[in-house]
């Protein structure tokens, strides 16, 4: 688990899918593949409708390669 710090999605929490220690041809750094949440679910309470609940609950990713530089590892 990381968190992305720079960019878009600075500030979100993300997981590396693959990742690339000593660069290719066309990034010449090490680099990563991340895919994590760009949307949050929000708070749900009992008083909230079905219609409203259900939009609430929607969750939004993405997938990215990041250098390095640009990534927190948390665990």
């Amino acid at each position: 688990v990381v968190l992305v710090l720079a960019g878009r999605y600075s500030g979100r929490k993300a997981v590396i899918v693959k990742n690339i220690d000593d660069g290719t041809s066309d990034r010449p750094y090490s680099h990563a593949l991340v895919a994590g949440i760009d949307r949050y679910p929000r708070k749900v309470t009992a008083a909230m409708g079905k219609k409203k609940i259900a939009k609430r609950s929607k969750i939004k990713s993405f997938v990215k390669v990041y250098n390095y530089n640009h990534l927190m590892p948390t665990r």
